[in-house]
């Protein structure tokens, strides 16, 4: 395909690695606390989905750079085989890409691959690809490859009715201006052996007119209610959509179709096609959904971004568009196929970037009523509204970071962030506003080099010393590798989302596409707070008695189970646990050398009170020394929301139990001695 009509600001040093300077060692380290953001609001141009994963190329789930010799392609329209499988055609397609964009040796005009993977939430796998050779995807519809007569040819739709495949595609005559190129024609290919082997020269053909105006150049399939629908555009990105339908038994008769001329269907007259949606329009993707009711149409709009329409029919009416991928979060960007076997709800489709000219797994969640819902929180997920090589705001960063842009270090897009130090922590991070009481899911890809060092993905409390919701951990990652986190809000209404390191030495991280939303399943809170008499901070001597008290609740409407650990290894030496003042309110808690511990159900509503009590039993030899006790909690379905007090800590200092040394006033001196009477 060719590239969209729209340039956007670059470094000017592209293909230079910028991932920081390095302080010298023993320099200042980065500073723990992060440095404040305020919370992100969303941009007029957000985009709703999020990036699941590459689906082709280098660093793709796949890798069907190495095993098929697919390093550079786009497109990605999927259907389902009838078999089990989802068949997807690629168009132009390179094994020695030298983009960006389509361009490079080994060109193929397109490719077909296979897919049985029906976990789609941590991206899309394929199985096997129609190969001309083992290890390399063959062309499965010729071209000539010459300019001005016919360049290549390009599928736009598949569909399956029986054991038979069918295959739309085009005959792109010409390239022209971006968004422009003329086709000769568009035809329907069938293979009757899974795809392995296309006739592509006995289907149904739509020539084009010489105004390069016919409405049927580039299609989409989707059968319903006995019929195979066929929507179509003219060539090029400008055109407005129209529908014809045909009797599935018929596909391949031209004459069978019929087109909807605004009123009523009209057989075999494709001229009487009337506009359903008005231009710009380009590369169409159409499903029915069982989820709405109705029709779902995806398309790259005006504005190049790609929007989503829906209808209570084919015909029509159709609604205003909602916005699913931007420009400005995803340049360059075209497609959108819509995968077969999205389903309550989520809408998974295939994008392609004309930088790097690949394709990747996106999703978005619409409602009963087609609406786009639980959208992407988190603002410039690709760093690619970056103009300078400097974080953009809302993004910031703990100590040494920046964006780089080359294709080749980015998972998605051109750019991503990156942070570098020698010591202390560094991080990036994001303040992403979010509803209490709610279950989200933090996303995001991640490589490092350098020395090895632990690092974390994960979502904090706003400011300075913010406890930890919950986080992912890593260390060494030679490849871009997907980590995620969930964590509930609890009262909060804002979080910090980060991704950050230690360092050991000179190390680097990479990150990108990032993503924040609601859990498919909401999940209820747990609640811990731990306190201590005398409150935690206070000094305690020999002999002193601490009486702890451990409060557990949950914001479920169920019965949730739960497990409490009290590790009291920390204040053992100290202090003797008092196995005869452990009590709870409900269940049985159990003292098993320096460990308590607790499970059960907690009902809604109900809260678990455990206490224990420890006698001071410090040597007086000893110095200070601190008495920590260490709560935590989990459960099998409620996360932890907030756990006060689960790292308690007191001191414990030197006691004389002898009463104090009074103090004594100064000895008075001796009053001087009076001199002598003098002589009168």
């Amino acid at each position: 395909m060719q590239p969209v009509r729209r340039t956007s600001a670059i470094l000017a040093a592209v293909g230079a690695l910028v991932i920081g300077v390095i302080a010298p060692i023993g320099a200042a380290a980065a500073p723990l606390a992060p440095a404040e953001s305020a919370v992100a609001e969303s941009s007029a141009d957000h985009s709703p989905a999020v990036l699941v994963s590459k689906m082709t190329g280098p660093k793709s789930l796949s890798a069907t750079d190495t095993r098929w010799a697919v390093t550079g392609t786009d497109l990605g329209i999927m259907w389902d085989n009838g078999s089990g499988e989802v068949l997807t055609a690629f168009g132009d397609t390179f094994g020695d890409w030298n983009g960006p964009g389509g361009g490079g040796g080994d060109w193929r005009s397109n490719v077909l691959l296979r897919s049985s993977d029906t976990d789609l939430a941590d991206g899309m796998t394929f199985d096997s690809a129609v190969e001309d050779a083992p290890g390399h995807a063959g062309e499965i519809i010729p071209s000539l490859k010459i300019n001005g007569q016919e360049m290549t040819t390009i599928p736009t739709a598949g569909i399956a009715v029986g054991d038979r495949q069918y295959l739309a595609f085009m005959s792109v005559r010409q390239w022209g201006a971006p968004g422009v190129w003329d086709t000769n024609f568009s035809r329907i290919a069938y293979s009757d052996d899974d795809g392995e082997t296309w006739n592509s020269t006995d289907g149904p053909e739509w020539a084009n007119t010489a105004d390069g105006q016919h409405p049927f150049q580039m299609v989409a399939f989707e059968r319903h209610d006995g019929f195979v629908y066929m929507f179509g555009t003219p060539n090029g990105r400008f055109g407005a959509v129209h529908v014809a339908r045909v009797p599935e038994a018929s596909v391949l008769d031209k004459s069978a179709y019929s087109y909807w001329n605004g009123s009523s269907w009209v057989l075999g007259d494709d001229t009487a096609a009337a506009p359903i949606v008005p231009p710009n329009a380009a590369e169409l993707s159409v499903r029915y959904s069982e989820h709405t009711g109705g029709w779902l149409m995806t398309y790259l709009n005006e504005d190049l971004d790609l929007v989503l329409r829906t209808a209570p029919s084919a015909e029509g009416p159709w609604s205003d568009t909602q916005r699913l991928a931007s420009f400005a979060d995803y340049p360059g960007l075209y497609g959108g196929y819509l995968h077969p076997w999205s389903e309550d709800g989520e809408l998974y489709f295939a994008l392609s970037q004309w930088d790097p000219y690949n394709v990747y797994l996106m999703r978005a969640e619409i409602d009963e009523n087609g609406a786009v819902v639980n959208p992407n929180l988190i603002e410039d997920p690709g760093f690619e509204r970056a103009v300078d090589g400097t974080m953009p705001a809302p993004w910031a960063c703990t100590g040494n970071c920046g964006i780089d842009v080359n294709h080749a270090w980015a998972h998605g897009g051109s750019k991503q962030g990156w942070m570098r130090h020698n010591a202390g922590w560094i991080d990036i991070h994001q303040d992403v506003a979010v509803e209490p009481n709610t279950t989200y899911t933090f996303t995001g890809f991640v490589v490092t080099g350098g020395a090895p060092a632990p690092g974390s993905i994960g979502v904090r409390e706003l400011g300075a010393g913010g406890s930890t919701l919950a986080e992912a951990s890593f260390e060494s990652v030679g490849a871009y590798t997907r980590y995620s986190v969930t964590f509930h809000s609890g009262d909060r209404t804002a979080v910090q989302a980060f991704v950050g390191t230690n360092l050991n030495g000179d190390r680097w991280v990479q990150t990108d596409d990032l993503s924040l939303v609601k859990a498919k399943e909401q999940l209820p809170g747990l609640t811990v707070t731990v306190s201590s008499d005398p409150a935690a901070g206070s000094e305690v001597v020999r002999d002193d008695v601490v009486a702890y008290t451990v409060h557990v609740s949950t914001d479920s409407t169920r019965p949730e189970q739960v497990s409490l650990a009290v590790d009291l290894a920390g204040l053992v030496d100290d202090a003797t646990p008092d196995a005869a003042s452990v009590r709870s309110s409900f269940g049985e808690a159990v003292l098993d050398g320096s460990m308590l511990r607790w499970s059960g159900e907690i009902a809604p509503g109900e809260r678990l009170d455990l206490g224990f009590a420890v006698t001071v039993r410090r040597d007086a030899s000893r110095g200070d020394s601190e008495l920590v006790v260490t709560t935590t909690a989990e459960a099998e379905r409620a996360i932890l929301t907030s756990c006060g007090g689960c790292e308690l800590s007191l001191s414990a200092v030197h006691y004389d139990p002898r009463p104090p040394r009074p103090e004594f006033p100064d000895k008075p001196g001796k009053p001087d001695k009076p001199g002598k009477p003098g002589r009168p």
